[in-house]
């Protein structure tokens, strides 16, 4: 079956960086199509660039799989940040954790990619690795700055931005699998409640 026409076929390679014109054009597969799409030979064709470019700069289907991811943790940390210079201080927090799950459901392909089973270990893969853990960071640097303002308690900064971490892809998760159609609450009331438990224990705020 023929390919509709799409973005990717609508902006050929002409010239520049080969890398990220391959890198959009994933992108555009990968929304359009899937993962499965993730081919070298089906991003060339999108990219209107020979069979054998896409290896000048990746080995492999799984080394184009990761620049994609990296892209996804890249702007997930800049929707981040933008949320929190916003409002800082504790509400600056929680605006985190909604850009966090907000990115998750506005992009499923994209995160469904960046946290899937083929870039699951990164110890190859040394600039993900790193994009990646500075998502987790940052949580911990507003973890820590949480606690240097008395406003949560005093545990392990790393152990609280992971439990955090761990509690908004839980919900990311739920929603991209439409495990929440029945529950009576928006997503931001979701994450302001898992916040608020994180913050102040299920006792509540005293």
């Amino acid at each position: 079956m023929t390919r509709p026409d799409s973005s990717s076929e609508a902006r050929p390679y002409h010239h520049g960086d080969l890398r990220s014109a391959l890198v959009r054009s994933a992108l555009d597969l990968l929304r359009a199509e899937g993962p499965e799409a993730l081919t070298l030979r089906g991003v060339a064709r999108a990219a209107g660039v020979s069979q054998a470019a896409p290896y000048r700069h990746f080995a492999d289907r799984r080394a184009l799989v990761a620049a994609v991811a990296e892209e996804g943790f890249r702007r997930l940390h800049a929707e981040m940040l933008e949320a929190f210079r916003a409002n800082p201080g504790p509400q600056g927090f929680k605006q985190i954790a909604l850009a966090y799950v907000r990115f998750g459901r506005e992009n499923p392909a994209e995160y469904r990619v960046m946290f899937g089973p083929e870039v699951a270990r990164q110890d190859d893969l040394p600039s993900l690795k790193a994009t990646s853990h500075a998502v987790l960071d940052f949580v911990r640097q507003g973890v820590e700055g949480l606690q240097q303002a008395g406003l949560i308690g005093p545990r392990d900064p790393w152990r609280t931005a992971v439990a955090l971490w761990a509690m908004l892809h839980g919900l990311v998760m739920l929603f991209l699998d439409g495990q929440t159609s029945g529950v009576e609450a928006s997503p931001d009331d979701l994450v302001e409640t898992a916040t608020g438990v994180l913050m102040y224990g299920m006792v509540g705020k005293r």
